[in-house]
């Protein structure tokens, strides 16, 4: 994250040990995407606090890139696929769920996007005062970062569960911050918001019924 090795390592604690407790309470396979966001994103901090300690120590540096990448594959690739999917396999209003398939056809070739992107020009990240700054030389374009943003944000704040509305609007609240305060290091203080509230998803489960899980 933006601020030190030790926020990412904490952050992605925090959210792997709510992702190991919402994935204790799936009660049927479609859930099993959305409980596992929590988790997704422990790790992906993980790589980051992992990255922060790379960076701190020269004889680490050949790892640098890899971990850069790594972080990269998840926010550019996984994310934009993996919102819509999540939040569209547990909608029940159909109209919903529909505009949420609809963000995840749209999501595909956003995320070839980002893979060719990142295969043809490797991520390299630096510090940047107390933050991490990821770059690879050829940005995003005005059109796909509002694509992207759209299919991140988008499908919890469609949601018909509160609990994932709150998710939607902390990761929408966490784009703006970074945006506007973060500019420089949005790409990775923006992981970070979401990766935090991302453990409103437990609420999803704890706010449901408990259902046995079919074997």
């Amino acid at each position: 994250m933006c601020f030190s090795a030790t926020a990412s390592f904490a952050t992605a604690a925090v959210t792997g040990s709510v992702g190991a407790l919402t994935l204790g309470r799936v009660g049927k396979w479609s859930e099993a995407p959305l409980a596992a966001i929590p988790l997704i994103f422990g790790v992906q901090q993980a790589v980051e606090g992992l990255l922060w300690v790379s960076l701190g120590d020269p004889s680490l540096g050949a790892n640098t890139k890899l971990l850069a990448n790594t972080f990269a594959v998840f926010a550019l690739v996984l994310w934009p696929l993996w919102s819509p999917l999540a939040a569209g396999l547990v909608e029940p209003v159909r109209r919903t769920r529909f505009l949420m398939a609809g963000l995840f056809l749209a999501a595909i070739p956003l995320a070839a996007y980002g893979a060719m992107n990142l295969a043809a020009n490797p991520y390299g990240a630096c510090v940047s005062g107390h933050s991490l700054l990821y770059t690879n030389g050829h940005p995003y374009t005005i059109a796909a970062l509002v694509a992207y943003g759209l299919c991140t944000c988008l499908p919890p704040l469609l949601s018909s569960h509160r609990a994932l509305r709150w998710f939607g609007l902390l990761v929408l609240t966490g784009l703006a911050v970074s945006t506007v305060f973060f500019a420089v290091a949005s790409f990775s203080v923006w992981c970070f918001f979401a990766a935090a509230g991302s453990v409103a998803v437990y609420a999803y489960f704890a706010w449901s019924p408990k259902v046995a899980p079919a074997i």
